[in-house]
């Protein structure tokens, strides 16, 4: 590259990086390639700009999403969710601080805002057990942990605006056009459907991490399945199920795969049945708010616990709960024969109890960069109070 282009690129990164509006003199003479470069620094300018908007517009955007959405008055309510979230903070793979709280909202929804804001509707609350709750919060936090929000709010800038702002004149009207975008894309927040995978990539390992049931993400997909079908009416503004997301059954498909996965392809669902190392255990049926297909995956979410920790116990029966070891399995329906599903359950585990899986997610990874990132910044701030 030759000198000049070094120098122009340079400075240009300089700016964006910097947040500064001032426009590079003799706009109107630049050549096509400085017209690119002008381009990507105005792009990259954008993205810092909403990079340091999700990092310290915590409390701005808290307060904007509650006018909108409503605060639901219960200390229940808000206990059960900054305890779910603390579980998974507690995993040392969340990098982020996030601001949690509940909306009156009846619908089964969630969403993560710019800012790290973390809204969970009451329905959600109403319809989701713990584990499935903490599915859908951990999935949230994964849009907000690989910042999905300003990959989406960026886009909506588009690149004659970006240029416009990053040539103009006017800093204060910069900021102004480029706080209204983020404002609107709060309350109308967008993901694609690779991040939405991602997400729920993610949102498993968040979830069994923190120790919660594998089977719940595929369950709390199929409470969503079963209200909405594969995707939610028009009118919804929903985050976990919209129209741009992967199909819900493709989505529950992909949980089974990871939990099957996590088991070290021990545990498995077909057909409504849970299999032990390809033996049919049985057919979990409905009970109380849970639905057969809900108490099939939770069920089998158990086992994949217990075979990811290793050396299975025989299943016995007490009380009309199955345990394998001090693990409450499944409890009997009175219309269940418990003595033929223990029968059945011990006949599977009999023909492996397997060994400890040893493969590593990549959420192992990414807590060992939190862990030296954190050490990092707390070397750093103490350096500095020395000086």
């Amino acid at each position: 590259m030759k000198q000049w282009k070094k120098k122009m690129t340079a400075a240009l990164l300089a700016v964006a990086c910097i947040g500064g509006l001032a426009a590079p003199a003799e706009v109107e003479a630049a050549t096509t390639t400085q017209k690119i470069l002008y381009g990507a620094a105005a792009l990259l300018f954008i993205s810092n700009y909403y990079q340091r908007l999700d990092d310290h517009g915590g409390q701005q955007f808290l307060a904007e999403c509650q006018q909108q959405t409503g605060v639901y008055d219960s200390a229940e309510a808000d206990n059960r969710v900054q305890e779910i979230y603390r579980n998974l903070c507690d995993t040392g793979a969340v990098d982020r601080n996030y601001k949690v709280y509940v909306s009156p909202d009846e619908d089964i929804n969630a969403s993560m805002s710019l800012g790290g804001v973390l809204c969970v509707n009451k329905g959600s609350l109403d319809a989701f057990d713990d584990d499935e709750l903490a599915y859908v919060m951990a999935h949230e936090i994964s849009h907000g942990e690989k910042r999905h929000s300003v990959n989406g709010v960026k886009k909506r800038v588009g690149l004659i605006t970006a240029l416009d702002i990053y040539l103009g004149s006017d800093a204060s009207y910069g900021e102004y056009l480029l706080g209204n975008i983020a404002a609107n894309y709060v309350s109308n927040a967008v993901f694609t459907k690779d991040q939405e995978k991602e997400a729920d990539d993610w949102g498993f390992q968040y979830l069994v991490e923190a120790g919660y049931n594998p089977g719940a993400g595929a369950a709390a997909m199929q409470v969503l399945y079963n209200k909405y079908g594969e995707s939610s009416p028009s009118g919804i503004k929903s985050v976990l199920a919209p129209g741009n997301h992967p199909k819900t059954s493709d989505r529950i498909n992909k949980n089974l795969k990871w939990m099957k996965a996590y088991s070290g392809g021990h545990v498995d669902v077909k057909d409504g049945w849970i299999l032990v190392n390809g033996e049919k255990a049985f057919q979990p049926e409905a009970a109380g708010r849970y639905t057969d297909k809900e108490r099939t995956f939770l069920t089998a979410g158990k086992l994949d616990k217990l075979y990811h920790a290793g050396q299975v116990p025989d299943a016995v029966l007490e009380d009309n709960t199955i345990y394998c070891g001090s693990t409450a399995v499944y409890s009997l329906s009175s219309t269940e024969n418990g003595k033929l599903y223990v029968d059945n359950l011990n006949k599977g585990i009999a023909k492996d109890r397997g060994e400890k899986v040893e493969e590593k997610f990549a959420i192992d990874s990414r807590k060992a960069k939190v862990t030296a990132d954190k050490a990092k910044a707390e070397k750093e701030a103490a350096s500095a109070d020395a000086d």
